[in-house]
């Protein structure tokens, strides 16, 4: 079983001279042999903004409120 630092080398592109934004970026669009690669592309881009909000509100970066008015947007 690979170590979790293979992993997070090899799978989600953490090595020097990338930045956090180009590391999400690659993570995110990476192929990784997958033929359904859209749908996995969605998922994985879902996930991640999921998990971006999550912890912005439980570090209270922003509010309740503001969560709702954000989601309203996306469904216009």
């Amino acid at each position: 079983m690979p170590m979790i630092e293979d992993v997070l080398a090899e799978e989600t592109y953490k090595q020097g001279g990338l930045d956090v934004g180009q590391r999400v970026f690659y993570t995110l669009i990476a192929e990784q042999g997958n033929p359904h690669r859209e749908k996995l592309q969605a998922h994985r881009n879902s996930k991640a903004i999921a998990l971006l909000f999550k912890a912005l509100c439980e570090k209270r970066h922003i509010t309740d409120a503001q969560l709702d008015e954000i989601l309203l947007d996306v469904l216009s």
